[in-house]
């Protein structure tokens, strides 16, 4: 299904219209988190800010940790949008893409986001004096 279809058909899930602006983009918020839609070069980027990166250095190898494979990031890319001083999750969709599994795919990266910026609210020293797991997305086959 192309991206603008899926964005359709989730806005008809979410009971409004969805559409993808001029410049390729759309933002939703689903409860108090904010997701950003993007199509570039054939792709949609499903993006989302977690929290502010400035003075956290200490939450970046238990970031880097988690994104290894994408195992703890819901198959999303943990990265910092320097110009915001803000952590992001991103996942990048390629391809033609049923609905049902694209409602799956942005669940995942929704329970990542809460995850994510639940940990960052935490005080520094909480997140470091011992090891909190996130949740494990396994590959089913």
């Amino acid at each position: 299904m192309e991206y603008s279809a899926l964005l359709r058909e989730l806005g008809g899930v979410l009971g409004f219209d969805l559409a993808f602006s001029d410049q390729g983009t759309c933002g939703v918020f689903f409860d108090e988190d904010e997701v950003f839609f993007e199509v570039n070069d054939g792709r949609m980027f499903i993006m989302a800010e977690l929290g502010s990166s400035e003075g956290r250095d200490e939450a970046c190898v238990r970031m880097l940790k988690a994104a290894n494979l994408g195992l703890e990031t819901g198959f999303s890319c943990i990265g910092i949008d320097e110009m915001r001083g803000q952590f992001t999750l991103c996942r990048v969709l390629e391809g033609d893409i049923a609905y049902p599994d694209f409602e799956k795919m942005l669940t995942i990266f929704l329970g990542a986001v809460r995850y994510w910026k639940k940990w960052l609210s935490l005080p520094p020293e909480k997140t470091t004096s011992h090891v909190q797991q996130s949740p494990k997305y396994g590959i089913k086959i």
